[in-house]
């Protein structure tokens, strides 16, 4: 019966930490790239502020 129920944790372990990483790379990671980009966009000015923040965020491996 331990041996059920410490495997049971185990999963739930290995799911938490997979959901965390999902959660990670599809949502936190993104929107502090955008931040970031945004505010480099906003320093370089110019009239080209949506060709730099678009260059930016492709160099970080955003297409948008």
């Amino acid at each position: 019966m331990k041996e059920k129920i410490k495997s049971i944790y185990v999963i739930l372990i290995v799911i938490l930490i997979v959901l965390g990483f999902a959660f990670y790379w599809f949502q936190w990671r993104p929107t502090q790239i955008r931040k970031k980009c945004y505010d480099v966009a906003i320093n370089i000015g110019g009239v080209n502020f949506d060709k730099n923040y678009q260059s930016c965020l492709l160099d970080h491996g955003l297409e948008k």
